[in-house]
């Protein structure tokens, strides 16, 4: 039977209600991340172009703009007669953005780098490593080929990996060099290693020799190249100025070379130092204080006393002594105390030391200036009108001065009392014979004529109060004098002879070119003039006087004195030993005992030996001024080992400077070769000054064994006499071809030969 019943049809689901839930939360999530991700998208546009454009602008220029620098070159320095005496050389400084370097591959990279630069590659993959940093400066002062091999190598690898695994750069720098080494280095001073001045010229001309800056900012690519383009906005460096100085390089050659000899011969302890200076400008021609530094490497310890304490540690009396003088008794105060130098004080006395020897100290350190003083106390004394050069005073040996009869009395000494004489004392005697005779006691009276308020008027007047106004940093302001409140009779008494007042050497010569040039006091100068790249002068110095102190007829009388002080070269007078023959020079002495540090470890005072001279002495051009600061020899007499010094110097100096000689001299005479065979150095030197020879000390010091010329003989004055302290055997050497040659071009071929 069929079934006609129509099949039972399931009727269709609908959604249910989870499922109307879940299709609500979905909605309702993807609105929000839509809601979210516009609403971000809006919050960064209005960051990028309302709240932070210019922050965006700025690291967007950042990466796409390379900013470098372009240093200004520093001027040059030159000498009177042209010579480069410092200069600057183009160096590159190689530079990393860690932040940009691959950190898996520093390692080896830095390695790599190291190979090429001569360097730790440890200390560069330590660098390379700190990626929080965008600068770091691998190495500095790198020659151009070098730097482009390490940038080479960085490019290479950037390249090769398409992207920047190493960010290198190069930063243009400069080095300073000085061709000739610590030849006025004093003077020059040095630059430290950012390249600005830091002692001598190169600090006090700093503003002047560094110039200024410039800037290039121009496209760079992922890598950090820079783009070629012409869109670069540079504003290029405006260079530095020259300076050209009064110093002329042959007077200062020469004053080293003998100022260096005396420190050895005479076994000086706390250098020496020299000065030659126009008495009526001011431009210093010669500025010296041996032993020297190099400029090239002046952290390095020249000083050989100096790096023998340090190396040794251990102190005793006379290094402690040399310490205390060299450095100062309160700085070595703690240094000195248990007797050796410890591993932390190490640093220290180095760091104390190097200052030592930069020092230029001719104005940098006081000291009494002894006897040569007496030309300011003696022109004082004609000036005020209270004394006549006709004005005699007795020498009985000794003086006493006291406040009255119930309190103290100081008793002095004349030192000076029968040197040279076969008397005891100097009995009665003029300005004159007592200056010559360099009498303390003389000048005591003429302190006491004058008095204590006038003296020091005088001693203001003449500039020892103040700096010199010399255009080199560091002159000393810390004067150590007393004034006409202080100045008691013992006071006045020891000022009046120069064993008071502590000056510098600078203060002394300027002070001396017042006393002869006329009476104006002058401001000393090493800079001559400034010019640009292209030789203009931009600026010129100017003499500049600051007063006239004693009058012209008072300056004529002290330089008829200071001619009999040295008398030609003739027994009896105390400056004889500076006497070169043919020349007109006046001169004094002064020995003094420096009685405000500690003495020698012998017992004996230190003492500072100083020669100062004047020629022509009937018409002053140039003072020399040469001090000893605690010589060790058989007798520290200024007038035995630094009057010769500083006839050596006149000896060579005067002749290129074209001062005429006495018209009574004839230079063309043959004169009779002395003896100096037998003979010490010293001495040998100063009979050839007085004969009006050349000399040539061959090889080492000591007593002369052999010379040529041969004694006896005749020779045209002005001829050379070589002398020998090591070999009596004549030196043989081959005789240049000079045929064809010219006469001047021909002397100096024989005289670098070692020839007549």
């Amino acid at each position: 039977m069929q079934n006609n019943q129509t099949p039972r049809q399931t009727p269709p689901t609908g959604p249910t209600s989870m499922d109307k839930y879940m299709g609500r939360i979905t909605l309702l999530l993807m609105s929000a991340f839509l809601i979210f991700g516009f609403g971000l998208l809006i919050y960064q546009l209005y960051a990028l172009q309302i709240r932070d454009p210019e922050s965006y602008r700025a690291d967007a220029a950042e990466q796409q703009l390379s900013d470098e620098v372009l240093p200004a070159a520093r001027g040059s320095i030159y000498g009177a007669t042209g010579k480069l005496l410092a200069k600057s050389s183009v160096v590159w400084n190689i530079i990393a953005d860690p932040s940009r370097c691959d950190q898996a591959t520093v390692g080896q990279m830095g390695t790599k780098i190291g190979e090429l630069l001569g360097i730790d590659g440890d200390e560069v993959t330590k660098k390379l490593s700190d990626e929080a940093s965008q600068y770091k400066i691998i190495a500095k002062k790198v020659d151009m080929p070098t730097a482009k091999t390490v940038l080479d190598y960085a490019a290479t690898l950037n390249e090769a990996a398409g992207k920047t695994v190493l960010s290198l750069t190069q930063e243009e720098s400069s080095t300073r060099e000085y061709p000739y080494g610590s030849f006025l280095a004093s003077v020059l001073g040095f630059c430290n290693d950012e390249g600005s001045g830091f002692y001598g010229l190169e600090k006090s001309y700093q503003d002047t020799l560094a110039g200024t800056d410039g800037r290039s900012v121009s496209t760079q690519n992922a890598f950090g190249y820079e783009l070629a383009n012409d869109d670069a906005d540079v504003h290029e460096a405006i260079d530095g100025l020259n300076l050209n100085l009064s110093i002329d390089e042959y007077i200062q050659g020469v004053v080293e070379q003998y100022l260096g000899k005396a420190v050895e011969d005479y076994n000086v302890q706390n250098r020496a130092s020299a000065i030659v200076m126009n008495v009526n400008t001011g431009a210093v021609l010669a500025m010296a204080t041996m032993p020297q530094f190099d400029p090239n490497t002046p952290y390095a310890i020249y000083d050989e006393t100096l790096s023998g304490i340090l190396e040794g540690g251990l102190l005793d009396a006379g290094t402690t002594a040399t310490l205390q003088s060299r450095l100062g008794i309160a700085a070595t105060a703690d240094i000195v105390a248990d007797g050796q130098i410890s591993s932390k004080e190490y640093n220290t006395v180095q760091g104390m030391m190097r200052e030592a020897q930069w020092k230029n100290k001719n104005i940098t350190e006081l000291y009494f200036p002894g006897s040569v003083f007496k030309l300011a106390t003696a022109a004082a004394a004609l000036d005020s009108g209270l004394m006549t050069v006709d004005q005699s005073f007795n020498c009985t040996g000794e003086l006493t001065v006291a406040e009255n009869s119930t309190q103290w009395k100081t008793t002095y000494h004349c030192a000076a009392a029968g040197e040279g004489t076969n008397t005891t004392v100097h009995g009665w005697q003029d300005m004159t014979t007592a200056l010559n005779n360099s009498c303390n006691l003389y000048f005591i009276q003429v302190g006491q004529t004058l008095g204590a308020q006038l003296f020091y008027d005088y001693f203001e007047a003449f500039g020892f109060t103040g700096i010199t106004g010399v255009d080199l940093p560091s002159e000393t302001r810390w004067m150590k004098y007393y004034d006409e409140k202080t100045l008691g009779l013992s006071e006045l008494a020891s000022s009046a002879f120069g064993q008071a007042q502590k000056i510098t050497p600078l203060q002394m010569a300027t002070a001396v070119a017042a006393v002869v040039n006329g009476g104006y006091l002058v401001t000393p100068y090493v800079v001559d003039s400034i010019t640009d790249a292209s030789g203009n002068i931009v600026e010129q110095t100017s003499v500049s006087a600051k007063r006239q102190v004693i009058s012209e007829e008072v300056s004529a009388q002290i330089r008829t004195m200071m001619e009999n002080v040295v008398g030609e070269g003739a027994a009896g007078h105390s400056g004889r030993n500076a006497y070169v023959a043919g020349y007109r020079i006046g001169g004094k002495s002064g020995t003094s005992e420096q009685l405000d540090i500690p003495k020698r470890y012998d017992g004996d005072w230190r003492k500072a030996s100083s020669f100062t001279a004047v020629l022509p002495i009937n018409d002053p051009e140039i003072v020399v001024l040469v001090m000893l600061d605690d010589p060790r020899w058989n007798n520290d007499y200024a007038s035995q080992i630094v009057a010769p010094v500083v006839g050596n110097i006149i000896s060579d100096i005067a002749p290129y400077l074209g001062i005429e000689r006495d018209p009574n001299y004839d230079t063309g005479a043959m004169v009779n070769i002395p003896n100096c065979v037998g003979n010490a150095w010293n001495d040998a030197q100063i009979a050839l000054n007085k004969s009006g020879f050349g000399h040539k000390l061959m090889d080492g010091t000591g007593t002369i064994v052999y010379q040529y010329p041969y004694a006896g003989t005749s020779a045209p004055a002005g001829s050379t006499i070589y002398l020998y302290t090591l070999t009596d055997q004549d030196t043989m050497v081959t005789v240049p071809d000079v045929v064809g040659k010219t006469g001047s071009f021909a002397a100096q071929m024989l005289r670098a030969a070692g020839l007549n």
